[in-house]
């Protein structure tokens, strides 16, 4: 039990500065220039298990991540 309250964010943080934490880093992540090329890295990695590997399973995680990451950011941004 000791263990959990050591990963505890919130026993290191207030919860504003964790909330705030986070909606920065997903800002940062989610728009502009990163999420256009952690997207553009899922999509490739996609082909590539798809038509190299021909794992279909693995493909279809990468390019509903690839999509999720090109898309989330401007729907975040219609829920504000």
């Amino acid at each position: 039990m000791d263990f959990f309250r050591y990963l505890d964010p919130l026993r290191y943080f207030t919860r504003q500065e964790y909330v705030s934490f986070w909606g920065g880093l997903f800002e940062t992540v989610l728009y502009g220039f990163w999420a256009r090329l952690i997207s553009v890295c899922f999509l490739a990695l996609s082909f590539y298990f798809m038509a190299r590997r021909q794992n279909v399973r693995i493909f279809i995680v990468f390019f509903l991540l690839a999509i999720a990451i090109a898309y989330i950011g401007g729907i975040r941004e219609i829920f504000r």
